[in-house]
């Protein structure tokens, strides 16, 4: 049986061929994403192409993903590395960001930000951090338009380093020029998932719906595209269920979230994300650093393992790699060590506990909720090899995933787009069935049909059947049937 849990992969020159695409896929990648900090159009348009038809030949669900960078804070007006000694004062001026990329400081240790009113929202002693948490200070004093910060620590500032303050609401639309332009060309695309940097509230979720709707009605196209909002900073993990209950699926981005907030309360808010998540049956990734080491050497650090290995423990629906497969030494390597990590904690995981364990309000919610608690205890109580759930907008299936069960759950659809966009979810494995006829008997014995010719039921298997009646309407997941296989 397949993995349960997903793995992200992230595209990028270690990745760059048609060949290594083929070979990700085939050791378990089941969404590629492409990051729109570090990403041309062109560049996009190759790994689009590739990915797709690597999918196509391989006759594999696999999603692809735009993350948008969102209102990243940086600093300009200098080329070439900054070296930095402990007790060395940077001067940092806001200034506009059209034009900022091309800006040269006029003294040295002095460097400029897209960062508006760094003046007004800064005060003395106010924590300040560099790229991405490498260099750290405190504001010292002000100048007009600008801060100077003591530095801490030395080493060498690379250009366009990341600027965060801890704690402070930055005063900066949440889509830039940019972020729209790629939003647009998302859409354009077809992208199955666009993942959203920096997500505060569920406004700035809703606020790239209206934009994606717009942009598709626009483009006189059906908007199927779905909103991962990550998770990095202290506000967006205030307003947490707010962002679960508008989004798609959220990302735990735990890079920027251990430099936004103490990194020593990261895990603890990894684990109430992944938990909120599963019970809100939307799909959870946890990302950032799983297996960095591997990005030079060709093994991981026990920590990363254990790394994995307890997110999967959490029941995350998904785990990521950024520059492991990007630009790392070995792509196709890592693949394979986090999928031995993911197989190896899902021999031992206490599947029939956590079914026991699931919340009164998911077992007793709306019907649809109430019908794919008990399809998975009747599985367990019949000894079902697979759960099949025929859905037309894989909520049933997402249903069922939440459960956590120990059988696989197949999922049959007839939209190609949302059969990739399934490939997200835990312990999934979707199907595209022809969708001819609307009788249940039908549809049923193609979905069985399929699974034999796939070897994955065999004659006498049980398996439970969930579908809502009548077949063709949305939302009205209603029965449970179990079959023995012939």
């Amino acid at each position: 049986m397949e993995k349960r849990t997903k793995i992200v992969a992230t595209t990028g020159p270690a990745c760059g061929d048609l060949a290594t695409i083929r070979e990700l896929i085939r050791e378990g990648v089941d969404v590629f994403r492409l990051n729109f900090s570090h990403k041309t159009y062109d560049e996009a348009n190759n790994e689009v192409t590739m990915i797709r038809e690597a999918r196509k030949a391989l006759d594999k669900p696999v999603a692809i993903m735009a993350d948008i960078k969102g209102p990243a804070v940086r600093l300009y007006g200098y080329t070439e590395p900054l070296a930095i000694q402990p007790g060395a004062e940077l001067t940092i001026e806001s200034t506009e960001a059209v034009g900022i990329e091309k800006l040269a400081a006029k003294k040295p240790m002095q460097v400029y930000t897209n960062l508006p009113d760094i003046d007004r929202i800064c005060a003395v002693g106010q924590k300040v951090i560099l790229m991405d948490g490498y260099f750290t200070g405190k504001v010292v004093r002000k100048v007009p338009k600008g801060i100077v910060m003591a530095l801490e620590n030395e080493g060498n500032l690379r250009p366009k380093a990341h600027l965060t303050l801890p704690g402070v609401d930055y005063p900066i639309p949440f889509l830039s020029e940019k972020d729209i332009s790629d939003i647009n060309w998302a859409v354009e695309q077809d992208i199955d998932y666009i993942a959203l940097s920096f997500v505060r509230c569920e406004t700035d979720v809703e606020e790239v719906k209206r934009l994606v709707q717009r942009t598709a009605l626009a483009q006189g196209k059906n908007t199927l595209i779905k909103l991962i909002a990550k998770i990095e900073s202290a506000r967006g993990l205030e307003n947490i269920d707010e962002i679960i209950r508008t989004a798609d699926g959220i990302m735990v981005a735990r890079g920027d979230m251990g430099v936004e907030m103490s990194i020593e309360n990261v895990p603890i808010a990894q684990k109430q994300i992944i938990r909120k998540c599963y019970l809100a049956a939307k799909p959870v990734i946890t990302a950032t650093q799983m297996m960095e080491s591997m990005m030079e050497n060709p093994m991981p650090t026990r920590a990363e393992v254990s790394d994995v290995a307890n997110a999967c423990f959490d029941s995350t629906s998904a785990v990521m790699l950024s520059g492991e497969t990007a630009i790392g030494k070995y792509p196709v390597q890592v693949v394979r060590m986090m999928r031995t990590v993911i197989e190896a904690v899902e021999k031992e995981f206490d599947y029939l506990d956590f079914h026991h364990d699931v919340p009164p309000e998911v077992q007793n919610g709306d019907v649809p909720a109430i019908m794919s608690y008990n399809a998975v205890s009747v599985a367990y109580r019949c000894d079902a090899k697979a759960l099949i759930v025929l859905t037309e907008t894989g909520h049933a299936a997402r249903l069922l995933s939440r459960l956590r069960p120990r059988m696989p759950i197949y999922a049959f659809l007839t939209n190609e787009r949302l059969y990739h966009q399934m490939a997200i979810n835990w312990g999934v494995l979707p199907f595209i069935h022809s969708g001819k006829g609307t009788r249940l008997d039908a549809v049923v014995s193609e979905a069985i049909s399929i699974c034999k010719h796939k070897a994955l039921l065999k004659k006498g298997d049980r398996v439970v059947i969930v579908a809502g009646l009548p077949l063709a309407r949305q939302g009205t997941t209603n029965m449970i049937r179990v079959e023995t296989i012939e």
